[in-house]
């Protein structure tokens, strides 16, 4: 196991991430919608380029959704659950990585130690969804082993 590294801090470090995530795309959404719909100007003064902010707007508000999406995923992992496989909840760790199974999301650190936030829809989860500790998996042309699950 991780130098006194519980799950529920690993958790905690993935919804505080996720968080800021969806306050830095709220952020992005409520300067874009004004930019887009209060400064129709160019530098020319004769184009319009509304179309193309409304089509960036659109596409960040839907980023939005998803990290919001996820945020409430993270919610409904129990940091308390005893896991013995590889599935949702799960703290794998590797002779290689450590992985948190739920959302991707940048590394995680914490006491020096780096753990990856990665989704149930991750190729390397495929690889390694379902498997137990002593288990081996291979991604990417290199061969994984499990050393525990928590």
């Amino acid at each position: 196991m991780l130098k006194n590294i519980t799950k529920k801090m690993v958790l905690d470090a993935c919804m505080q991430k996720q968080e800021e995530l969806v306050e830095s795309f709220e952020t992005r959404v409520n300067m874009m919608t004004s930019d887009t719909y209060n400064q129709n100007q160019s530098s020319s003064q004769s184009e319009d380029r509304t179309a193309g902010k409304v089509d960036l707007l659109n596409t960040i508000k839907t980023e939005l959704a998803f990290a919001r999406q996820e945020l409430e995923y993270l919610k409904t992992l129990d940091a308390s659950a005893a896991n013995t496989k590889v599935e949702p909840g799960a703290l794998v760790l590797t002779d290689g990585m450590n992985f948190f199974i739920g959302v991707s999301s940048e590394k995680i650190e914490i006491d020096d130690e780096v753990i990856y936030g990665i989704s149930t829809n991750a190729p390397i989860y495929k690889s390694m969804e379902g498997l137990k500790a002593g288990d081996s998996f291979k991604y990417n042309d290199s061969t994984s082993r499990i050393k525990s699950i928590a």
